[in-house]
């Protein structure tokens, strides 16, 4: 097995480790569609000192394409191509530091729903093999399963929360379009307020990032960031739409406010802004001067409008549905 090479186990005696180990699988927020990409997190619960790991994911290979895994710790990895449905993904931290105690997230790994045929997909943790700093080794096997629901595409998607929503045929032109899902519910949420992570991962969706992978992150708290967004993050990092707070973070969870969604959308905006436009929201003089510009430019091309009284409130949380509405808005004023 892959862990042997590096550690020489078969020379080494077995004791019991992190017997009471347990293991769960979680799968990224938002319900895919065909096409889209999902990332199915294992966590372990109740790990003594766990200083290198192999897993053995299974997945059907008619509904789900592999495409890459990668650990949540420091260290070192080693992915294998996957073989009969079959993902084999190990990883080992490197000098003299202490393992993985308590609770934590071991790796992550990503798919395409490609949906050859018709049915859920599933995907089902078989077998984990836990190293202590020791190195002496335990093996579990968990058995633990974990369903995608994939939601069907195209114009006749809906939601059952949406019914009399003011962005109704806005998300559902979004979801037809497959840069924003709904949840396994049926629901989409659309009042729901919106991190800076998604909005990152619903932005790089609409207009075609290219999440490349293995592209660093500048971020002062990137272990923060999750991995399902890391690699939107990465690209639109590079690509200069996003840029951290004065201390270096990025703060992925922190709800973005309507001020900051403004300002990334219109960094995507090929036309110019002008510094000296002015907004006749009711509240405009709430509105800071870093965000000034692309909130005037937003509301000139009416990708942005005001709330009750013709208030811009820049600095309330956006919601799901206005990030969405939004990000349509700039597409058709770039057309």
């Amino acid at each position: 097995m892959l862990l042997a090479a590096w550690f020489t186990l078969s020379l080494l005696p077995v004791y019991a480790m992190a017997k009471d180990a347990s293991f769960s699988l979680s799968v990224s927020n938002y319900t895919p569609i065909k096409g889209n990409q999902v990332v199915v997190t294992v966590t372990g619960a109740d790990l003594a000192d766990v200083y290198g790991f192999e897993i053995n994911l299974k997945y059907d290979t008619n509904l789900l394409l592999y495409k890459k895994s990668e650990s949540l710790l420091q260290g070192f990895s080693v992915p294998l191509a996957p073989e009969d449905g079959l993902v084999v993904f190990a990883h080992t931290k490197v000098g003299k530091v202490a393992g993985l105690s308590g609770k934590g997230e071991l790796a992550a790994i990503t798919f395409e729903v490609i949906g050859k045929k018709t049915g859920q997909p599933t995907v089902e943790l078989t077998r984990v093999k836990l190293v202590k700093s020791d190195l002496t080794d335990t093996v579990v096997k968990p058995g633990t399963k974990a369903d995608i629901t994939v939601q069907a595409a195209g114009n006749s998607v809906t939601f059952k929360d949406i019914a009399n929503h003011w962005a109704k045929e806005g998300i559902e032109r979004a979801v037809s379009m497959g840069f924003v899902n709904g949840f396994g519910d049926g629901t989409f949420r659309p009042d729901v307020k919106i991190t800076r992570a998604e909005f990152v991962v619903m932005t790089a969706r609409a207009f075609d990032f290219e999440a490349k992978g293995g592209m660093p992150l500048n971020f002062s708290d990137v272990d923060k960031i999750p991995v399902w967004a890391k690699d939107y993050i990465a690209e639109a990092e590079q690509t200069g739409l996003i840029k951290g707070y004065a201390d270096g973070s990025f703060r992925p969870d922190q709800w973005i406010s309507r001020s900051e969604m403004a300002v990334l959308i219109m960094r995507l905006y090929s036309g110019e802004l002008n510094s000296n436009e002015t907004v006749s929201f009711a509240d405009k003089q709430q509105i800071k001067p870093w965000a000034l510009p692309s909130v005037a430019a937003a509301a000139d091309l009416g990708i942005i409008k005001g709330k009750n009284g013709n208030r811009f409130a820049p600095a309330d949380p956006a919601t799901r549905a206005e990030a969405a509405i939004m990000l349509l808005r700039l597409m058709d004023a770039e057309q």
